[in-house]
């Protein structure tokens, strides 16, 4: 539980504010050409988003690299992707389908939080330098300790008591787990599992061989510790010192921003109760069962076991095989309001499911849905919020769901493409062949024809530098984890033929 790391997700968490609202800027401001590498009709690729699609998702090979020629493709690519949703959006007869437009809604309003979020909690944040030369300090040593987990209070307070009156905390620990050879586990700075282990040790001046505790868990469980040493880690280089007082610069401001927005959120939900129907709730838990479960035999086939642990939040639950009688019994009541079984489904099928835990017992299920129940409550009432104070207007959200739509609409164009034609060899819509046999060509009329609504700014365009490295990068605890649409793998064309200049200023 407890190891000696830094908590990189603070980096992603990082990374999606820039995206979504690094420019900053009043409710109704347009993005300022300076922020922008292209306008697509009523579309932008800002400069974030222009680095994040090629930095946050793969490449294909024909545009990784950071030369001239793949740096070309890449905008291209981006600019085809949005002619592409445009095309198809202008026709009568297209309609999205129920599911995707769900989707979108799911995303946006994620959007829309993390905004939320960031502007009653990150932003507020203020630090002063003592507070950062004391973490700096801290960060730097590495505890040892021996654990002692208990199941309540009771025992907790008995332990306690035999601690104080002399008994080693060996001879106890070999009491409950019948042996004096302690497990030891160590606990940085950084981490975060549980912020009143990590408190107690650095808050205050601590000596080897101390008893800590009994402290109260999250969970409910008591924990005593010994410190058994420490370790006081000196960074030799100036740019190592550098590297870590940034790191601790961030992990400060990360953990004052959400004291922050976690203060606000109790204000939210102040008075509201949550009490839900047992014999109900049983009955969903087993239909959700059957969707969010499966069996390690099942699993065996799936390489990645990553990506199944994400893509399983996404299963949709709303075509739930339960029969009428049960969509319309009541699973809750909240905020003095009874919720259907058929309401919740509703709200699921825009926002997933979010577990706690990563792993957990089929025994633990229940207990683990109902907590993503209530935190599902939670983002809906943050939710409700973010639209009464117009987020769901903010350029920052509309150009990010755009960006979701057009990578969605650009991928059913190229489906109908390849299904139209009756090549055999065309068994990938990715394939070179396809792409440059049937794809340049349409993208080249579709330049032409949309060419006085293209606008390009050259000059942040030639500012922006490409890397050679694939990453693929997602976000914890979240209904849809993925920061970025894959890679728009559309064309090779490397030519900038069409559009018009867009000035910086």
């Amino acid at each position: 539980m407890l190891t000696p790391r830094i908590n990189r997700s603070l980096c992603v968490l990082a990374a999606s504010y820039f995206l979504l609202f690094g420019c900053g800027g009043k409710v109704d401001d347009q993005y300022p050409n300076s922020e922008v590498i292209a306008r697509v009709g009523d579309r932008v690729i800002t400069k974030s988003e222009f680095i994040r699609r090629v930095e946050y998702t793969p490449r294909p090979t024909y545009c990784r690299g950071d030369n001239s020629i793949h740096k070309k493709i890449v905008l291209n690519s981006l600019i085809a992707e949005k002619l592409l949703a445009l095309d198809i959006l202008s026709k009568p007869e297209f309609k999205s389908p129920d599911q995707f437009d769900n989707y979108i809604k799911g995303r946006r309003e994620q959007a829309m939080r993390q905004l939320y979020r960031y502007e009653h909690g990150p932003k507020l944040v203020s630090t002063t330098d003592e507070e950062l030369k004391r973490s700096f300090k801290n960060a730097s040593r590495e505890f040892n300790l021996g654990f002692i987990t208990l199941p309540d209070s009771q025992y907790a307070h008995t332990v306690r008591t035999f601690l104080d009156e002399g008994e080693s905390f060996e001879s106890v620990y070999a009491r409950i787990f019948g042996t004096e050879e302690l497990e030891i586990k160590e606990l940085t700075w950084f981490d975060d599992e549980e912020r009143i282990i990590r408190d107690a040790l650095y808050s205050q001046p601590v000596e080897r061989g101390a008893i800590v505790g009994p402290l109260k868990l999250s969970d409910g469980k008591h924990l005593i510790l010994k410190v058994i040493g420490w370790n006081d880690k000196m960074q030799l280089s100036e740019s190592a010192n550098q590297t870590l007082w940034e790191d601790v610069v961030s992990k400060v401001e990360e953990r004052k921003g959400n004291k922050l927005f976690n203060e606000h959120t109790a204000d939210l939900m102040r008075g509201k109760s949550f009490i839900l129907d047992e014999s109900t709730f049983r009955v969903v838990v087993d239909d959700l069962a059957e969707k969010y479960l499966m069996k390690e035999s099942d699993k065996g086939s799936m390489l990645n076991q990553v990506i199944w642990d994400m893509e399983k939040q996404h299963l949709a639950v709303s075509d739930s095989d339960l029969n009428a009688s049960h969509l319309n019994q009541k699973l809750f009541r909240f905020d003095n309001e009874d919720w259907s079984v058929q309401d919740f489904y509703d709200l699921v099928a825009s926002h997933p499911l979010v577990f706690r835990e990563k792993s957990f017992e089929m025994s633990d299920f229940a207990r683990q849905v109902k907590l993503s129940i209530a935190d599902l409550l939670k983002d809906h009432i943050i939710t409700g919020e973010a639209y009464a104070n117009g987020y769901s207007d903010r350029k920052e959200i509309v150009s990010y769901e755009q960006m979701w739509q057009d990578q969605y609409f650009s991928g059913i164009y190229k489906e109908i493409i390849r299904f139209s034609i009756s090549d055999s060899t065309m068994q990938s819509s990715n394939s070179i062949p396809f792409i440059e046999g049937y794809m340049n060509p349409i993208i080249d009329s579709l330049q032409t024809a949309y060419s006085n609504d293209i606008y390009i700014n050259f000059d942040a365009y030639e500012d922006v530098k490409l890397t050679r490295i694939d990453m693929f990068v997602a976000q914890d605890n979240v209904p849809y984890p993925v920061v970025v649409p894959p890679f728009p793998q559309i064309t090779t064309d490397y030519v900038f033929d069409y559009g018009s200049k867009l000035e910086s200023e």
